[in-house]
């Protein structure tokens, strides 16, 4: 019995979202909306290269030319909610260079009007175990 109650004790500890070292997951909520924000066009990340982005309405779409070449080239679509754009990724990649395909998901923030985007990636069903994805507007058109 003297133990029964401390291994109880520790089973609920451990089974809530803070319990044995855990930390609860950060849920991103999205904030409001930017009214006429047009995030189509040219976009620089440090992280993927350059950056073709299409917006149709609250539908986002583009490509990434990755500085590593076209064999880490990638496709990203999702939506826009708010301040927030949710998406999934994919990177085809190519066996005869031994670059493996991937696909995932993640979330940006727009910020600074439009101008700025910033959040985090992750693989397959996570939205930021890959890192942070960030990416200014360019002021030229992309041709």
């Amino acid at each position: 019995m003297r133990y029964g109650l401390a291994g109880l004790l520790l089973c609920v500890v451990c089974i809530s979202p803070m319990g044995c070292g855990g930390s609860a997951k950060q849920v991103v909520k999205p904030g409001p909306g930017i009214p006429g924000v047009n995030l189509s066009g040219r976009w620089y990340s440090t992280e993927f290269g350059d950056m073709k982005v299409v917006q149709s309405g609250v539908q986002f779409s583009g490509q990434y030319f990755d500085r590593r070449g076209p064999d880490h080239n990638g496709r990203f679509r999702g939506q826009i909610i708010g301040d927030l754009i949710r998406l999934d990724w994919i990177k085809p990649g190519n066996a005869l260079a031994a670059v493996m395909p991937r696909r995932g998901r993640a979330w940006l923030r727009i910020k600074e009007r439009g101008q700025v985007l910033s959040g985090r990636w992750g693989y397959d069903q996570s939205n930021d175990d890959g890192g942070i994805w960030t990416a200014e507007k360019s002021t030229n058109d992309m041709p």
